[in-house]
């Protein structure tokens, strides 16, 4: 047993400094996430490479590099939802502003309705007196005067005809029961 101990011994040794990782390791691993588009966990292997060695310059430039681009699509996500914010102000002030050409287009549209209708009894008003004028003007000759006379006597007496009673003959009533 002594043997197997003897031998198995020189690889635990060997072993150790396979299974920890040095600042460049963690260098390495940070860039592969890097690349693969996985900044958290680039930005976890840079700080536990810089707790091994804090001055290792490759992974303070990663890690600078990796801040910037962050703080970059921050940048960017702020001014695309302010654009955004400013297209819905800019679509809800023209959405307002059709409302209101739409309303002062009734309104107007209403204004000239209620002037038409004020005009139309104002035109009937004045035809009516333009009518009734000329007819006061006018001086109706002997000839019409007279038949116009006769005319009216003629409904007089018709009038009368019909006022008159009947004479009233028996009638004769069938009885209903």
């Amino acid at each position: 047993m002594k043997l197997s101990w003897c031998f198995i011994i020189p690889f635990l040794f060997l072993a150790a400094p396979l299974s920890a990782q040095t600042a460049e390791d963690y260098y390495h691993d940070a860039a592969q996430l890097y690349i693969d588009a996985k900044a958290r966990d680039a930005l976890t292997a840079i700080d536990k490479g810089l707790w091994l060695e804090p001055d290792h310059p490759k992974l303070n430039e990663l890690q600078k590099k990796i801040k910037e681009e962050q703080e970059q699509q921050q940048q960017n996500q702020q001014q695309q939802q302010n654009q955004q914010g400013e297209e819905q102000q800019q679509e809800q002030q023209n959405q307002q502003n059709e409302e209101n050409e739409q309303k002062e287009e009734e309104q107007q549209e209403q204004q000239q309705q209620e002037q038409e209708q004020n005009q139309e009894p104002n035109q009937d008003q004045q035809q009516e007196m333009n009518q009734a004028q000329p007819d006061e003007k006018k001086e109706l000759s002997k000839e019409d005067a007279e038949r116009i006379l006769q005319a009216l006597r003629a409904k007089e007496k018709e009038n009368q005809k019909l006022k008159q009673p009947r004479k009233a003959g028996k009638v004769r009533v069938e009885k209903d029961w």
